[in-house]
């Protein structure tokens, strides 16, 4: 950054020092319109190096700012019960338990029956013993067989849904979102048991606006990293990053 800077210094050392020489006669023979017009010019040039080097100290400091959060956030999120999680999913040993339906099927309302009916999570225990993990990995694992809904949103999801909220807000970077945590973005959204989970949370409100229903900007970050994944080199990355600072991905409630 400071040779970027250094150089563009430099080029606006030269160009003065060009036209100053190419209108040098001119000058001393007292012509005000070309003495006028170097004022102008000079004053162009200096008025546009002044912003520019603003516009370098926000950048960085925003970046600095951003940065701070990504610390914050993977301080939050490589925790132990984490790690635990993202484990079973990779090793696709975390299934779904999905709750008898609770819904009327005619009237669409929900059953006067007053037991409570939550969704769970349960750990594959075949699934882990078949992985080629040493047994006190696999013995970690098999510490706890059960996860209640309410686990994976704590533990789980609440981080993803919280990165992709602050990345829509302008908050972090998304770079650098998409540098520390897109892997995991990706693993957890396409566990097909964690979509039935989240079909399980949006039930009835799939024809809903997209930022009403849950997970949704979990959704919207992981949508836009893997939109990044697939661009092929840094111009089209280039050109991707200008048109997603105006309008985000296209994401629907139903998935």
């Amino acid at each position: 950054m400071k040779n970027h800077r250094l150089f563009i210094v430099l080029i606006f050392l030269f160009g003065g020092i060009a036209i100053l020489l190419h209108f040098k006669p001119m000058y001393y023979k007292g012509c005000d319109y070309y003495s006028g017009f170097l004022g102008s010019a000079f004053a162009t040039f200096f008025a546009a190096f002044l912003v520019w080097v603003a516009w370098e100290e926000l950048s960085k400091l925003s970046r600095t700012t951003s940065a701070d959060f990504i610390h914050k956030l993977n301080a939050d999120f490589f925790t132990r019960e984490t790690r635990t999680l993202i484990s079973l999913i990779d090793c696709k040993a975390l299934e779904f338990v999905e709750p008898p339906d609770s819904y009327s099927s005619e009237s669409g309302n929900e059953s006067d029956d007053d037991t409570t009916v939550q969704p769970y999570f349960e750990a594959n225990r075949d699934s882990i013993e078949k992985t080629n993990l040493p047994d006190e990995p696999k013995k970690r694992l098999l510490r706890k067989m059960f996860y209640t809904g309410w686990d994976i949103d704590d533990i789980l999801l609440g981080h993803f849904e919280n990165i992709g909220m602050l990345e829509q807000r302008d908050i972090v970077d998304f770079q650098m979102v998409y540098d520390a945590f897109s892997w995991y973005l990706e693993v957890v959204w396409d566990n097909e048991h964690i979509k039935n989970y989240i079909r399980n949370e949006r039930r009835g409100s799939e024809n809903d606006h997209i930022d009403t229903v849950i997970y949704s900007r979990f959704q919207y970050i992981v949508t836009k990293c893997k939109e990044y994944n697939e661009l092929q080199n840094r111009y089209s990355k280039r050109w991707w990053k200008i048109k997603r600072s105006f309008r985000g991905p296209h994401i629907e409630a139903k998935i």
